[in-house]
């Protein structure tokens, strides 16, 4: 009786079924999305909707009519292309902030992907407030994307939407508007105007 290695299995099984078995070992960096990889099974047009997005941004936001500093954005696919993931740091957005994050700001990390079955996007944020926006939902515009989902509160009836639009090839913005009745009215809580970081 000879003992067999897992690895030997591994390398014998992928000779048969015509695998490379290096292939299947993914880096960090791939998996993170610094050096992107292309999934098979996310491989349709539909799940590179979000791509516009894909880079590093500069934020400004809207504050008594006037452009003041806002934060930074970093955009990237991740996990072969099946999600998109945007980690933000907000600044500016007024003293409401501070009790809760300890500045006038806050950072976020939400979380893209593509529901192949309802043909539409899902979006999961979470925020160091404290919060999770979840079952927010979105669809692909010609100039952007648009979702809206349940506020993280006790409140059934309040809603949010995150809008994005392509303004320029360098710029986009993105606008978070609330409504406490049901999506009848909307009044708006920030504008954010986003410029890529251009590689120099």
């Amino acid at each position: 009786m000879f003992k067999v290695s897992l690895s030997f299995i591994a390398v014998v099984a992928a000779v048969f079924l015509g695998v490379d078995a290096q292939a299947q070992e993914l880096t960090h960096d791939q998996v993170t999305g610094k050096t992107p990889y292309q999934s098979p099974a996310c491989s349709l047009q539909d799940y590179h909707e979000f791509d516009f997005m894909h880079g590093e941004w500069d934020l400004k936001v809207l504050r008594d009519g006037k452009w003041v500093p806002g934060g930074f954005s970093v955009n990237k696919p991740a996990l072969g292309g099946c999600i998109s993931f945007d980690v933000v740091s907000y600044i500016n957005w007024g003293e409401f902030y501070r009790p809760i994050s300890g500045r006038d700001g806050f950072a976020g990390f939400a979380i893209s992907s593509y529901d192949k079955e309802a043909r539409n996007w899902r979006q999961v944020w979470h925020d160091d407030l404290g919060a999770v926006v979840a079952n927010l939902r979105g669809r692909r515009y010609p100039d952007g994307m648009r979702f809206v989902g349940q506020s993280p509160t006790k409140n059934s009836a309040e809603l949010q939407r995150f809008e994005w639009k392509i303004l320029s090839s360098l710029v986009r913005e993105f606008t978070l508007d609330m409504s406490t009745d049901g999506g009848t009215e909307w009044s708006r809580i920030a504008t954010v105007q986003m410029v890529r970081r251009v590689p120099r």
